[in-house]
C-alpha cells in the first residue's frame, strides 16, 4: 500500500471492535486484501462500502482501477422512453449526475499513482472542461491503463455530432508517461497528439482509435516501440497508415480503402480487416494475406462474395492459421454459394476453429443442393455459424463442414446474427417464424450426421 500504509494499519481501536460484530470476519482482514476485495467491484459498489463502519470508511479510495460504466444505464432510459419527449431530459439529467459523480471520485482519490482509469459514457464537446479535468487527472497520476469510450446512443443524436477533442499539450501535461494501453473511441485525436503518445511512452504495448474524424496520416514507426495491439476503426478521413512495428502482434483495420505497408509487421498473429462500412476489396485479399504466413487468427468482413470466389485459388497456404472468423454480407443477389471457402479450408491445415456471421438480407433459394470439393480436414474442431437460416447456401456449407472435419467436436447453429450478441435483443428472434424453421431444419441435420451432443442449436 505504499507510504500510506502505516495510516491505515493502525491497530484497532476497542470502539472498532464493538462495530465488528461476531459475524463479520471480512472486516479484520488486512487493508491489502480488502482493497484485493473491492478491486474486482464497479467504483461506485465499492465506495458504498464506507457506510459499513469505520473501518471501511477510506478503504474504497485506495482501489487502483477508477471505471465508470453508464452506457446501461443509458440503454435503460432509451428503452423505456424511445420516442417521447421525455427521452432527452431524461438523459441530460443522467448526464449531470454521472459527470459530478466522476468529479466526486477524482477530486477525492488519495494514492499519487494509479493503475487504471476508464469512462465510457454517453459525451461529447460540450463537457470539455470536465473531461480536461479527468484526463489531467490522469496524466498527473500516472495511469497505466487508460480509456475513454464516448459512444454515441443510436437513435438519440445526429450523426455529426460534435466530438471532445484530446489535446494534453494544452493541458501543461508531462511530455513522458507511462502508458501501456491507450483507447479512445469517439474521441478526436490529430496526427500529432497520436505521434507524441507513441513517442513519449515507451512502454505502450496497446492502442486502439475509433470513430476520430481529425486522423489523417497514421505513423506508426520507430526502432524502441513496443507496440504489440493496434486497432484503428472507422476514422473516415484517414488517408494513409505507415507501418513499421517489428513487435506488433495484433492489427485490426476497419477504415477507408488505403496502401498499408504489410511487409513492415513481419511478426504479426491476429489479423482483422474489414466491416460493413469498409469491406476490403476482393481483389487485394489474397496479395494481402501472403504476407503473413504465420498467421494464427484473421477476421475478415466480405461484401463482395462473387469477387472473392473467382479468386478463391489465390487464397495463400498459411499453414499456422487457427481461427478464422468472416461476417458475410448475404444479400440475395450476391451470395449463391459459400462452398468456395472449401479452398480456404485445404488452405488452413491447422485450423481449429471457424465462425461464419451471416447479415442477410432476404435469404435466396430455388436452386438445387451442392456439394462441396472432397477433402478431409483434420484440425477443425469448432464451428459457430449466427445467422443460421437454413437455406440452400448455408445448409449446404453446413453439411460439408459435417462431412469433411473428421475431428468436429462442436457445431453452433444460431438463427441471429453475431451483431445481436451482448445487446438488449440477444434473445428475441428477428424473424420468429424463420428462427422456428431454421431450429427444426437444424435438428434434421443432428440426426442425419448423428451429432448428438455435438451440436448446438441455438
Amino acid at each position: 500500500m505504499g507510504r500510506f500504509e502505516p495510516e491505515l494499519n493502525q491497530s484497532t481501536s476497542k470502539k472498532q471492535k464493538i462495530e465488528l460484530d461476531a459475524g463479520d470476519r471480512i472486516s479484520y482482514l488486512s487493508d491489502d486484501v480488502l482493497v484485493s476485495i473491492l478491486s474486482c467491484l464497479p467504483i461506485k459498489v465499492a465506495a458504498t462500502t464506507s457506510l459499513l463502519s469505520r473501518r471501511w470508511r477510506m478503504v474504497w479510495t485506495f482501489v487502483p482501477r477508477l471505471e465508470f460504466d453508464g452506457s446501461s444505464t443509458l440503454l435503460k432510459i432509451r428503452n423505456r422512453t424511445y420516442g417521447s419527449m421525455r427521452t432527452d431530459k431524461f438523459i441530460d439529467s443522467e448526464k449531470v449526475r454521472f459527470i459530478n459523480m466522476v468529479n466526486h471520485f477524482v477530486e477525492l482519490y488519495p494514492l499519487p499513482c494509479i493503475e487504471e482509469f476508464r469512462v465510457c459514457f454517453d459525451l461529447n464537446r460540450s463537457h470539455k472542461p470536465d473531461i480536461d479535468k479527468w484526463v489531467k487527472f490522469v496524466f498527473e497520476k500516472k495511469a497505466k491503463r487508460v480509456e475513454l469510450d464516448f459512444a454515441r446512443l443510436i437513435g438519440l443524436y445526429p450523426l455529426k455530432r460534435s466530438l471532445y477533442t484530446l489535446c494534453p499539450l494544452s493541458l501543461g501535461l508531462p511530455s513522458s508517461i507511462p502508458l501501456t494501453s491507450l483507447v479512445l473511441k469517439w474521441v478526436d485525436v490529430s496526427d500529432q497528439v497520436l505521434d507524441n503518445f507513441l513517442s513519449n511512452s515507451p512502454f505502450l504495448e496497446c492502442l486502439c482509435v475509433q470513430r476520430s474524424r481529425t486522423l489523417v496520416h497514421v505513423r506508426v514507426a520507430g526502432p524502441s516501440l513496443h507496440l504489440k495491439s493496434l486497432e484503428i476503426s472507422r476514422c473516415p478521413n484517414l488517408r494513409s497508415l505507415q507501418l513499421h512495428a517489428t513487435n506488433l502482434l495484433t492489427l485490426k483495420y476497419f477504415g477507408p480503402q488505403i496502401e498499408i505497408p504489410f511487409e513492415n509487421v513481419p511478426n504479426l498473429t491476429t489479423l482483422s480487416i474489414g466491416d460493413y462500412l469498409y469491406p476490403p476489396p476482393a481483389c487485394k485479399l489474397g496479395r494481402i494475406l501472403t504476407f503473413f504466413p504465420q498467421l494464427q487468427k484473421l477476421a475478415l468482413y466480405i461484401d463482395d462474395v462473387k469477387g472473392v470466389r473467382r479468386k478463391r485459388r489465390e487464397f495463400p497456404l498459411m499453414s499456422q492459421l487457427k481461427q478464422m472468423e468472416l461476417c458475410v454480407s448475404a444479400s440475395d443477389w450476391i451470395l449463391d454459394s459459400l462452398l468456395f471457402l472449401s479452398y480456404w479450408m485445404n488452405a488452413c491445415p491447422s485450423l481449429h476453429r471457424f465462425a461464419l456471421d451471416l447479415m442477410w438480407e432476404s435469404p435466396r433459394g430455388g436452386r438445387k443442393m451442392e456439394k462441396g470439393r472432397r477433402i478431409v480436414h483434420h484440425s477443425l474442431k469448432e464451428v459457430e455459424i449466427t445467422g443460421f437460416v437454413a437455406e440452400i447456401v448455408d445448409t449446404e456449407l453446413c453439411m460439408f463442414l459435417m462431412e469433411s472435419a473428421i475431428a468436429l467436436e462442436k457445431i453452433v447453429l444460431n438463427p441471429n446474427p453475431l451483431r445481436r450478441k451482448g445487446g438488449p435483443f440477444e434473445n428475441k428472434d428477428i424473424n420468429p417464424n424463420r428462427a422456428l424453421t431454421a431450429r427444426m431444419r437444424a435438428q434434421h441435420l443432428k440426426f442425419k450426421y448423428n451429432l448428438g451432443d455435438k451440436l448446438v442449436i441455438m
